[in-house]
């Protein structure tokens, strides 16, 4: 397995870490085993001086009990008095000293009965010197009950004293060899350390160093393809920021327009919502003016028919007045015969004969009347005949109207139908046309976006392609280096 130039120096500080932790390690446990020796020793010696603390305490206790017996004044009493307060003091030092030693222990705890014997007897002494007198106190202290416990506390101490001095010189030997161990271990453990690190940083230096001559001669080509790479690439994201530049500008003009159709597109949609507001109200228009062109023609076809029937009885007055016309004529023949049957008859037809004259004169008077009449029924006849024919040409007019009506409200409803189509497609126009602004709202931010990307990877390439010049510099550094280290070594 080939291990890599990292792995190697971490392989490298990784056996210096464990060289230095391994004498770390020995070096601790040598200096707390000899820190603890020393302690331990220390502790031996201030058992020995509060057994020796002990053993005086209880001497001046028996002294201050003595003078007490002999002289019986109480000042001679401190001294027990003190000691009947240190002792016990003195005691707990020597429990807290001795610790989990279990036959110190017990030996404190022997001690400590004995103490409280002896304190008895003195106290029973003293006692009896204040209330009995010197002689009652002395007869309890030549019984030796006094004595004895005392040689017991002696014998206890120095028994403790001797085992404490035998631990002790156990300790100073452990010290000794705690002390040289650790001695050892920093003037043979540093120097060996020292020749190993150095032998192994030789190694590696000589391992990595020929790997990098062959790294930095990969790198220094690699360098000069990326070198050329990224010159180009440059070029083409310069070429492509351009691009982008102008792809954003026409971007620009088309939302321009975009919103440009869409203003016209809105104000198609309100001229086609008026157009068939109006297209609405000419339909209306157009059904009212055929309904008025029905009642026209129904108008029309019955001024026809007066005048048809005025014609009829034109020509029954014609044919009334041509009856008239042929009495006035008889009559005015009769009229004349009357006059000449009333010239015959002489004086008695001259009556007659004024009858007769006023006959013809009403005759004369009734035969021009009648012409009078039948020239005034002559032009009322062509009249007729006139509105008659005008009457004929105005209803086929009026269905002709009422025909070109109909269909221009036909037309008219087709042309508001397509009104109404026209103002839903500009509606859906619209309509498409704020969502095609809308869209190209997006895709001038998407540009935008786009551009300042097309920004940064113009930066980027320019960074990248200074980056790739220096990697080329400093490869050639490393490779300078790289020798001059060859050379040196």
């Amino acid at each position: 397995m080939k291990l890599t130039v990292g792995a190697k120096i971490g392989a490298g500080y990784a056996v210096a870490l464990l060289i230095i932790a391994v004498l770390g390690v020995a070096s601790y446990r040598n200096a707390s085993g000899y820190e603890e020796a020393v302690q331990q020793r220390a502790q031996g010696y201030q058992v020995i001086d509060n057994l020796a603390a002990t053993l005086s305490t209880m001497q001046d206790a028996e002294t201050g009990q003595r003078g007490y017996l002999i002289v019986g004044a109480d000042r001679y009493l401190e001294p027990y008095n003190s000691a009947s307060v240190n002792v016990y003091k003195v005691l707990q030092n020597l429990k807290d000293l001795v610790g989990s030693n279990a036959e110190q222990q017990r030996q404190l705890d022997q001690l400590h009965t004995l103490i409280n014997a002896k304190f008895d007897e003195l106290k029973e002494t003293i006692a009896l010197r204040q209330t009995k007198g010197f002689q009652a106190a002395m007869e309890v202290v030549q019984t030796d009950r006094g004595k004895k416990v005392m040689d017991d506390i002696r014998a206890v101490i120095t028994d403790m004293n001797r085992q404490e001095k035998a631990v002790l010189d156990q300790r100073d030997v452990d010290v000794s060899i705690k002390s040289n161990a650790a001695i050892h271990t920093i003037v043979y453990g540093i120097p060996i350390a020292f020749v190993v690190l150095a032998l192994l940083g030789f190694a590696i230096v000589r391992t990595i160093t020929h790997e990098l001559r062959d790294g930095i001669s990969r790198l220094a080509a690699s360098a000069s393809e990326i070198l050329a790479t990224t010159t180009q690439l440059a070029a083409s994201v310069v070429q492509t920021a351009t691009a982008v530049s102008e792809t954003t500008a026409t971007v620009e003009e088309v939302k321009q327009t975009a919103q440009l159709t869409t203003e016209k597109a809105r104000y198609v949609l309100d001229s086609a919502q008026k157009a068939s507001n109006v297209s609405t109200v000419g339909r209306s228009a157009v059904d009212d003016t055929v309904q008025g062109m029905h009642r026209i023609q129904a108008q029309m076809e019955s001024v026809a028919d007066s005048i048809v029937r005025l014609s009829e009885q034109s020509q029954a007055i014609g044919e009334i007045i041509a009856t008239v016309n042929g009495l006035a004529e008889q009559s005015n023949l009769l009229a004349v015969n009357a006059a000449i049957e009333a010239t015959k008859a002489g004086e008695q037809g001259k009556g007659f004969g004024v009858v007769a004259q006023e006959i013809k004169s009403l005759a004369d008077q009734s035969k021009q009347a009648t012409a009078q009449v039948r020239t005034i029924l002559g032009d009322i006849q062509k009249a007729t005949s006139a509105a008659v024919l005008a009457t004929e040409q105005g209803s086929k007019a009026v269905e002709s109207g009422v025909k070109q009506t109909g269909d221009t409200g036909e037309s008219i409803r087709l042309l508001a139908d397509s009104i109404t189509e026209a103002a839903q497609a500009a509606t859906q126009i619209a309509a498409s046309s704020q969502q095609q602004v809308a869209g190209m709202d997006q895709v001038v931010v998407a540009m935008e976006s786009i551009k300042q990307a097309s920004t940064q990877n113009v930066t980027g390439t320019r960074q990248a392609e200074e980056a790739a010049k220096s990697l080329h510099v400093l490869g050639l550094r490393l490779g300078d280096l790289i020798g001059s280290h060859r050379v040196a070594v």
